[in-house]
This record gives C-alpha cells, sequence and structure tokens, in this order.
C-alpha cells in the first residue's frame, strides 16, 4: 500500500490474509495523521524497530494496536470506532484461515521497487548529511569572523582616532611635510580599511543568516528522507575557520612604513577569502536544494519528456515571482533577497542562464541587494550582469540600457558620484535615440544625470539642468507625477515592475 504522495511503504510480509488486511489498515491510520515513525515511537511504548514490524505483517499484541490508535486518531468517536474495526482486525490475524494465500505475481517486483527506491533515498540522505556538516561549518566560520571582524573594526577606530590626533598636532607644529604625508596616507588606508572590514562584516553577518537558514531546510529534508526509508524498511528483515591559517595569494608584502596597516590588510584578505569560500557553498547547497525540489515536482507531475515546460514548473517561477513582489513591496528586502535568489536558480535549471528571464531575475536579485543597504553589492552584481546582458540581447536592447543605468546609479550611491554622472552622460543620447527624448526612462536618465553632477559639485550646472527638464516632464508624465528626491532606478523587462 502507498503512503502519502512521495512517501510510500516496503511491501507488506504478513503470513496470513488476515494479518495482511491488519497491517494494511494500521498503516492507513498512520498515513492519515501525519506522523513519521520516529514520531510514533515517542508516543508508543515500543521500539521504532518494532513499530516496523508490526506495520510489516507481524501479527501485534492488543497493547500494540490500541496505542497506536490512541497516537493517530485525536477524535474521540472516531477513535472508538478505528479501536473497534482494529479490534476486529487484531483478532482475525491472531486466528487466521487455515489456507495460506497464494505469494503474489508481483511481490518480487514490488521488493524490488521497494529495495531500489531505498537505495536512491539513501543516496540523497547521505548528501543531506554531508550538507549538513559544510553548513554548520559554514555558519562556525561566519561566527567566528564576526568576533574577529568587530575588534577589527573597533582596533581600527583607534586607529584612525590615533592618526587623526597625530596629524593635527604634525599640521599645528609645522612639522616636516614629508611626515605629516606619511600620516595622513596611513589614515586615509586605516579610513579605507575600517570601510572594507564593515563590508566583510556585512557579508559574513548575511552568510550566518543563510547557512541557518539552509541548516532548517537541510534537517527538514534529512527528516522526511529517514522517515521515507523507515517506511520502506517497514516490512523488511573545529574550534578554529577551516583554512585560516592557510596562506592567502598576493598577500606577502616587503617591509613597508605603516606596518600596522600592512597587517590588517593582510588579515583583511584572509576573511575576503574565507567570506569568498563559505559563498560558493552556499550558493552551491542552495542550488541543489532547488533542484531536489524541482525534480520531486517533475516525478511527482510525471512529465519526464519535458520538464522545462510543465505547467507546475511555469506556476513554480510565477509564484515565487509574486512572493517575492510581495516580499519586497512589505519592506522585508532579504526576503525579498531570497525569494528572488531561489527564483534564479529555479530559472537557471529549467530556462538556462542566459534566457532573458533568469537575466531579469539577476538584476532584481541585485536591486532588492542594493536596497537592503549593500549598494556596492549590488553595483558588483551590475557591473558583472552588463557584458552577459549586451552579449545576449544587444548593447541598445532596452534591457541593456536599464542595466546601465541602474549600475551608474548604484555606483553613486555607493560614494563613486563622479562616475555615476558620467555613465549617464555616456547613457543619456543612447537612450534619446533609442528610446525617444520624452520616453519615461530617457527622462529618468537626465534627471539622475543632473542629480549626480549635483553631488559632485556642479551644482549650478545641474540647477539648470533640472529647470530645463521640469517642464518635459509636466508634459510627459503630468503636472502631479512625483518628482524624484534622490537618483532612482529603472526596471528591466521581466524584472515585475514597471516604473517606480
Amino acid at each position: 500500500m502507498a503512503g502519502r504522495a512521495g512517501r510510500p511503504w516496503g511491501p507488506i510480509r504478513a503470513e496470513s490474509a488476515e494479518a495482511n488486511a491488519l497491517a494494511d489498515f494500521l498503516r492507513a491510520q498512520v498515513d492519515a495523521s501525519g506522523k513519521t515513525l520516529n514520531g510514533l515511537a515517542g508516543e508508543i511504548p515500543v521500539s521504532k524497530t518494532r513499530i516496523s514490524d508490526y506495520l510489516g505483517g507481524k501479527v501485534p499484541d492488543q497493547k500494540f494496536v490500541s496505542a497506536l490508535i490512541r497516537a493517530t486518531v485525536p477524535e474521540p468517536r472516531l477513535r472508538e470506532r478505528r479501536m473497534a474495526e482494529a479490534g476486529k482486525l487484531l483478532r482475525a490475524a491472531a486466528h487466521p484461515s487455515p489456507v495460506k494465500p497464494q505469494p503474489s505475481a508481483t511481490s518480487a517486483l514490488e521488493l524490488a521497487e521497494a529495495r531500489a527506491q531505498q537505495v536512491e533515498i539513501y543516496d540523497r540522505l547521505t548528501r543531506s548529511l554531508e550538507q549538513q556538516n559544510e553548513l554548520r561549518e559554514a555558519a562556525g566560520n561566519s561566527a567566528k569572523l564576526v568576533m574577529i571582524l568587530l575588534s577589527m573594526i573597533n582596533g581600527l577606530e583607534r586607529r584612525i582616532t590615533d592618526l587623526t590626533s597625530e596629524r593635527d598636532q604634525l599640521h599645528a607644529a609645522h612639522a616636516d611635510a614629508g611626515a605629516l604625508v606619511q600620516t595622513q596616507q596611513q589614515l586615509t588606508r586605516a579610513q579605507e580599511q575600517e570601510q572594507r572590514a564593515q563590508q566583510e562584516l556585512q557579508r559574513a553577518q548575511e552568510k550566518q543568516r543563510q547557512a541557518e537558514e539552509l541548516a532548517a531546510r537541510v534537517q527538514a529534508q534529512v527528516e522526511q528522507l529517514t522517515d521515507e526509508l523507515d517506511r520502506l524498511r517497514t516490512g523488511a528483515t573545529s574550534a578554529t575557520i577551516t583554512g585560516y591559517d592557510d596562506p592567502v595569494p598576493g598577500t606577502a608584502h616587503l617591509a613597508t612604513t605603516d606596518p600596522v596597516g600592512d597587517d590588517i590588510d593582510e588579515a583583511l584578505a584572509r576573511v575576503v577569502a574565507v567570506n569568498d569560500r563559505d559563498d560558493q557553498t552556499l550558493r552551491r547547497i542552495t542550488h541543489d536544494l532547488v533542484e531536489d525540489v524541482l525534480t520531486e515536482e517533475v516525478v511527482r507531475n510525471n512529465t519526464p519528456d519535458n520538464p522545462a515546460s510543465s505547467p507546475s514548473a511555469a506556476d513554480n517561477l510565477t509564484a515565487l515571482r509574486a512572493a517575492a513582489e510581495a516580499a519586497a513591496e512589505g519592506g522585508d528586502f532579504r526576503e525579498a533577497i531570497r525569494l528572488y535568489t531561489a527564483r534564479l536558480n529555479a530559472s537557471v535549471h529549467l530556462q538556462g542562464p542566459e534566457h532573458p528571464d533568469t537575466l531579469a531575475t539577476r538584476h532584481m536579485v541585485a536591486f532588492w541587494r542594493g536596497e537592503a543597504g549593500d549598494a556596492a553589492g549590488a553595483a558588483k552584481a551590475l557591473a558583472e550582469l552588463l557584458p552577459v546582458v549586451t552579449r545576449v540581447q544587444g548593447a541598445e536592447h532596452p534591457d541593456t540600457l536599464t542595466t546601465r543605468h541602474n549600475l551608474a546609479s548604484w555606483r553613486g550611491r555607493a560614494g563613486e558620484v563622479a562616475g555615476a554622472a558620467a555613465a549617464l552622460a555616456e547613457l543619456l543620447p543612447v537612450r534619446e535615440q533609442v528610446l525617444g527624448a520624452e520616453h519615461p526612462d530617457t527622462l529618468t536618465t537626465r534627471h539622475d544625470l543632473a542629480t549626480w553632477r549635483g553631488q559632485a559639485g556642479e551644482v549650478a550646472g545641474a540647477a539648470i539642468a533640472l529647470a530645463e527638464l521640469l517642464p518635459v516632464r509636466e508634459q510627459v508624465l503630468g503636472a502631479e507625477h512625483p518628482i524624484p528626491s534622490s537618483p532612482g532606478t529603472t526596471w528591466p523587462s521581466g524584472g515585475g515592475r514597471q516604473g517606480k
């Protein structure tokens, strides 16, 4: 008898038709309750092995039957009826008819199928346990990195204070220009190191959260696979960061005038190496989990000839996008990133890494990463995406132009104000040519170009440009259309939203 969908039982090996009927009835109660064999072992004073024996066809005693019905049927009146039915079947199983049932012609085939399923589930369970170990290591590494980086940032803050004081004293004393320049260089370097340390701290904290979340998913998978294996068997006879002390390429240096800064740079390089390696681990396990879900979905819907085009697979992508948009609209940017990342992995698997929908989803992951506070990370992700979009869709495709615009915007928000203005100055004539001078996206580029130029110091020119833009915006978008208070973004086709 099959259990719940995707949760088969092993074949019943009873010595009589009556014992077979009893085992079949008891399995049905377990299925209806939704409980696992491991869970039942905690409620019934019998080992899990003995439970498997009884549900596999061995005739139990009255105590076991009563305990199982009590554990699986919570409603009193239904429990009373099930208890009476079970008692009747138990009495028949205890005194079976003398004629032994003929062995089923399909019993050998069922047994072979059950054994094949056991092997397949055991392999999946082994892989899940390996993933658990990897996630424990990644979460432990991230937790240690957080502590290391907090200590490093604290030390850098003190160093910045000391160097600032030293520079001011040298300046006030009209000290040698060389000493003043050297101190200023050390101060600038320390400030840059603090910024890098803060970025790596955010990465480590995010990876720790991701690892813990993935660990919960893997644990649920382990429990499910363990229960499936139990069902199929029924009836059948480090204190340190790993690699942290490994040399990091490119970190060797000669003696310099700033040995403290050199040591900090080397420590940061090691932190980045550990963060990068754990990033790869988390991405791989996330991909594996999504692939497992998609594989189960294909098997469940029995569409092996063309799984990628099955309605269920398309529905999954649509549902993930809707959930991600809802999370973003609700202000839960981390959840939006998680859902868009899950959708990205699914889209890569189903549609390919260069499908327009996959590229649009990559764009959305980058965008919400920026909205969550990681402007530099968003800019980096879009910089990696741009050459792919350009090659796949063309240099003048609207999505390519959108990627260029948003890359400039996130670079500006990450502090590259002059670079953002320069990139938008190059983009504006292309958007005017491709989309038209009065297209809303072209107007957004004009607005953001003026804004970044103003923030870069060209205040008068920015004011003139915005004054010239205002009547055009009012004519195209309406006098009551909101005027952005800061540089904005546009959206790729397929990104799920139109305009901002």
